[in-house]
């Protein structure tokens, strides 16, 4: 196992295949083993063995990112009941987890159960009230609810919980768009920029600056992105 993770970070996936294969032979129990092999399968494009993979492993126990990610290859599949029992057994067996909780509560919210959906989020932060994905979700999912000041109150808790994740204070700029705090907005997606410099948040900082009225200097950057644009 330490062989295949060390060809991992040089990224020898070739060797680290064989590695976890090995491994595997030797011990069939190893969840982590199988679960870091579907990864690695994954990258390759061998979408139908990771599927058999991350299966295998269930046979063997519970194991929470095997968990997360089967689930969204069944969602992918259309397979949302399947997901949804998978994520709802998790919840049980995961106690003090956020996870799979915050994950049923946005198949919920997809199908339209916004009671259950909210239910599901209040129990992922009693489950680990200190996730800083669990606050961040909640925020979003409140935000499309038009309940704007709580979902600021959670955003804001994901960012001081999570401060280098650029995707947490892109939603909160959003959210803070949406409450008409321009410079607040500005000033979230300056800080995602300094993490993440991704032109979708670049994009997002320039049409905060025109609702600002600061319109030169978002028309400056708008040129500046564009010309960026043309050469990729």
């Amino acid at each position: 196992m330490k062989q295949a993770l060390e060809h991992l970070q040089k990224e020898e996936f070739t060797e680290a295949r064989r590695s976890f294969e090995a491994e595997l032979v030797a011990r069939p129990r190893n969840l982590e083993a199988r679960y870091n092999l579907a990864l690695l399968l994954q990258k390759s494009g061998h979408d139908d063995r990771e599927l058999q993979l991350y299966e295998k492993n269930m046979t063997y126990g519970w194991h929470l990112p095997t968990v997360v990610n089967l689930s969204s290859i069944y969602i992918a599949d259309g397979k949302e009941v399947e997901a949804y029992s998978l994520l709802k057994k998790a919840s049980k067996r995961f106690r003090n987890e956020a996870t799979p909780r915050y994950l049923l509560a946005e198949l919920d919210a997809a199908a339209g159960k916004i009671d259950a959906a909210d239910k599901w989020f209040r129990q992922a932060l009693k489950a680990d009230p200190l996730n800083g994905f669990a606050h961040i979700r909640y925020a979003r999912f409140l935000a499309q609810q038009k309940r704007g000041k709580e979902a600021l109150k959670h955003a804001s808790r994901a960012v001081r919980l999570q401060p280098e994740c650029a995707m947490c204070l892109n939603i909160l700029g959003d959210i803070q768009i949406k409450e008409t705090s321009y410079n607040s907005a500005v000033a979230s997606y300056q800080m995602s920029l300094a993490i993440e410099p991704l032109a979708i948040t670049r994009q997002r900082l320039i049409d905060a600056l025109h609702k600002l009225g600061e319109h030169k200097r978002a028309e400056r950057m708008q040129k500046a992105l564009d010309a960026w644009k043309k050469h990729q």
